[in-house]
């Protein structure tokens, strides 16, 4: 089960730090946009600090996986933006369901993994 964990960690590192590079940079062309897609980007768009701020989240967690330190709190962290990446799969884009559904189930494979952890903010 150690492997197991640390696998799935790494592989979501990976394509965490793989996504917010490629935003920063702008490596990967612009998708042919459907109306949908295009009425979810003008809200994006019009608050500027939005994708910046998930993109650095994407990226410190993705560096926190890949590394083994603080990974509890990067569950914590990303499973917000791992949520938000699978409905907007879901109901926009479903070309990459399968990558979404894997970072939001890996994500809540890790908190199973430290649940130990979290047992915690669970106590009165």
């Amino acid at each position: 089960m150690k492997n197991a964990t640390i696998f799935v960690r790494s592989l979501i590192g990976l394509v965490l730090i793989f996504m917010s590079i490629t935003y920063f940079f702008n490596l990967l062309p612009n998708r042919v946009n459907n109306e949908d897609f295009k009425a979810f980007q003008v809200g994006l768009i019009s608050s500027v600090y939005l994708m910046p701020m998930v993109k650095t989240i994407e990226l410190l967690c993705g560096l926190s996986y890949l590394s083994g330190r603080y990974v509890t709190l990067s569950n914590l962290v990303v499973l917000p933006v791992s949520i938000n990446i699978l409905f907007y799969n879901f109901f926009i884009n479903t070309d990459q369901l399968a990558l979404a559904l894997f970072v939001f189930l890996g994500n809540f494979f890790l908190i199973y993994r430290y649940w130990k952890n979290y047992k915690s903010l669970f106590t009165a």
